[in-house]
């Protein structure tokens, strides 16, 4: 309300009228005015007077009221602006999602979180097939003449993750990641240049630095139910791309070193763009979200060639069993194109050396956990779990199929 009526003055003003208006009305009564005796008389006068007195008070407790309670609200709002903190925090996403959070200007984040993947098995397009069809069908891509003969049967993956994110202002924060990782290979060798007889199987390792990346993420939204984040960064060439393999038996029974496939190097060696948006939302005890993140290799390596763009589209729901653990449910949707150029080191038998074979669309379902530290003590820590696995995988191939993957955060802020 605006104007005149929404002054405390004329509410005074029209509340004293209508207190003299009603003591007027009682004492002008055919009652009130009626024959009575002294002890009425006087009953009647000390009831009338306190009747205006009444009406007369009551300007004065309804401004008296108004006023603590404009006090009580502005102490609040004042409390709320000094102390973030005040207003309860949205609860935590899932750990598998980039850019969620933001910390308060001058704070930081520290996140520890190793991960675990598993790769088995062999997919041409939707469909599973077997060693033995590999090598008798699908054709050596340096000489169609040939056919494949060395075929990937198990891969163990595992990476160490250290990322800070830090608060620069208010809806802005920069987010550095870097790591290590290992990969075991184990590669089922054919003897000869042709036929299904197995000869040997190959083990072989990669260990060394990942891609180091940084990135900028601004809130460009905020309600009390929902908010929209960008986020833009880079990736840095800091992995290995030139790892090779040891004690490495040929389908002729020879020992060499040769360069390590495509998949088995740690990096890629190229700088990559990496635009993404993430929305989430929640309301009472329940959580849920959406986000979409690119990887765009902007040129190839020196060794000549660049993986394909990635795609990935995430949704997920929460729930807050009780405050400071909250599970959820994502659903993950990936897909990336295959690689471009090639690296002429790389030149074995093998499906996984030709660059054709990699890349491809799967969906894949996470459910997870986060546990507040505040239930031992440690209030500004927050220990996160998830795994998941694929449900469906359409794969560029004969290519190595994943089976699950799993992992772990621990977080602090300072």
């Amino acid at each position: 309300m605006t104007g005149k009526a929404a002054t405390p003055l004329f509410r005074i003003q029209r509340v004293s009228r209508d207190g003299f208006r009603a003591a007027a009305f009682f004492a002008q009564s055919p009652s009130w005015r009626a024959p009575k005796g002294p002890i009425t008389m006087r009953l009647q006068s000390r009831l009338l007077i306190a009747t205006s007195n009444f009406f007369l008070a009551l300007p004065l407790l309804t401004t008296s009221a108004l006023a603590a309670e404009s006090v009580r609200i502005q102490k609040q709002t004042q409390l709320q602006s000094a102390d973030p903190s005040a207003t309860p925090a949205p609860p935590p996403g899932p750990i598998g999602v980039f850019g969620l959070d933001i910390p308060a200007p001058g704070k930081l984040a520290l996140s520890i979180t190793p991960n675990f993947a598993n790769f088995a098995g062999m997919k041409m397009g939707t469909r599973t097939v077997s060693n033995q069809y590999i090598v008798t069908t699908v054709p050596y891509f340096l000489d169609p003449r040939r056919t494949v003969r060395v075929v990937p049967q198990n891969i163990a993956f595992q990476s160490q993750n250290v990322v800070l994110n830090y608060g620069v202002s208010k809806g802005f924060a920069v987010i550095a990641n870097a790591g290590i990782a290992e990969k075991s290979l184990e590669a089922l060798v054919f003897k000869g240049a042709s036929g299904i007889t197995p000869l040997t199987r190959n083990y072989s390792s990669t260990t060394g630095l990942i891609d180091f990346s940084l990135s900028g993420v601004y809130k460009i939204y905020q309600d009390e139910m929902n908010r929209v984040q960008l986020s833009a960064g880079f990736t840095f060439p800091t992995g290995f791309n030139t790892a090779t393999f040891s004690n490495w038996m040929t389908p002729l029974g020879q020992n060499i070193s040769p360069r390590a496939f495509y998949g088995m190097q740690l990096g890629t060696h190229t700088f990559d763009f990496m635009p993404g948006i993430v929305y989430l939302g929640y309301c009472s005890d329940w959580s849920w979200g959406a986000s979409y993140r690119g990887r765009f290799p902007l040129a190839n390596n020196p060794q000549g060639y660049r993986w394909g763009n990635l795609h990935e589209f995430n949704s997920w729901l929460g729930y807050t069993l009780i405050s400071g653990f909250t599970s959820t449910f994502r659903l993950q949707a990936s897909m990336q194109g295959a690689i471009r150029g090639r690296d002429p080191e790389i030149k074995e038998a093998a499906a996984p050396a030709n660059p054709l074979f990699y890349g491809g669309q799967r969906i894949e379902l996470f459910g997870g956990s986060t546990i507040s530290g505040k239930f031992i003590g440690y209030d500004n820590w927050t220990l996160g779990i998830e795994a998941g696995l694929p449900v469906y995988q359409n794969l560029n191939g004969p290519q190595i199929m994943k089976n699950w993957q799993t992992g772990v955060q621990l977080k602090v802020k300072i």
